[in-house]
C-alpha cells in the first residue's frame, strides 16, 4: 500500500510542528501523554473505563486504543496492560488519527465486524512512528551513536526503532557517511 504523494514528508512535518508547539527540540523523544494534555485529548486507561474488560485479560492483543468523541472534546481509551511501549506507540497512532483530521467511525458495523480503512489506518501507523522518533531524531540516533540506548530515550520498541532508522533514511545517510557500501540484490 503505498502513500499519497508527500505524505511521508507532511508526516515529518506534522511530528516537528507538535515538538515546536511544546518548546521541544526536533530530535527530542515526546511523552504522548503529555502531547494528549498539551493537545487537550483526554486519555484514558481501559481498566479504568472498563475494568471487567475481557481486553484486559486473555484477549488484551484484540483491543490497542480508540479515539472518541466527547462532546466538544476528543479522548482516547487505551490498553493499559500492554507493554509501556506498545502503549505510547497505541497512542500515538490515536493521535495521528487526530493530527491528520480522520473522521472518527464507529470501530463496529452494525453486523458486528470491524470497521477498518486500510488507507487511513496505514497513514496513521506511519505517523505514529515519526510523532515517536522524527526524521531529525532518526539521524541524530545514527550520528551520535546513541542506536543501544535510543529504545530507551525515545520509549519504543526494536521494530519500531528499526523501522523509523530505516524509513527515515538516516540508516542510509549514516552509512555513506561511514563510507559502508551495501549492495542490493535488485
Amino acid at each position: 500500500m503505498g502513500f499519497r504523494r508527500g505524505f511521508k514528508a507532511e508526516a515529518n512535518r506534522i511530528a516537528l510542528r507538535v515538538r515546536q508547539q511544546m518548546d521541544l527540540a526536533p530530535h527530542a523523544p515526546i511523552d504522548p501523554a503529555v502531547v494528549c494534555a498539551h493537545f487537550e485529548i483526554e486519555l484514558l486507561e481501559l481498566s479504568e473505563v472498563e475494568p471487567d474488560s475481557p481486553f484486559l485479560g486473555e484477549h488484551q492483543d484484540a483491543f490497542s486504543a480508540v479515539t472518541v468523541p466527547r462532546g466538544l472534546t476528543t479522548a482516547i481509551v487505551h490498553n493499559d496492560r500492554h507493554h509501556p511501549y506498545r502503549q505510547r506507540s497505541n497512542i500515538c497512532h490515536e493521535l495521528a488519527h487526530c493530527f491528520l483530521g480522520h473522521e472518527y467511525a464507529p470501530p463496529l458495523l452494525e453486523n458486528g465486524d470491524r470497521s477498518r480503512d486500510s488507507g487511513i489506518e496505514a497513514e496513521a501507523n506511519f505517523l505514529a512512528g515519526v510523532l515517536l522518533i522524527s526524521n531529525e531524531a532518526a539521524n541524530r540516533i545514527m550520528s551520535d551513536g546513541l542506536y543501544h540506548q535510543a529504545q530507551g530515550i525515545y520509549g519504543v520498541s526494536k521494530p519500531m526503532l528499526d523501522f523509523r532508522l530505516r524509513v527515515s533514511g538516516a540508516q542510509t545517510i549514516h552509512q555513506r557517511r561511514m563510507g559502508i557500501v551495501r549492495y542490493s540484490s535488485k
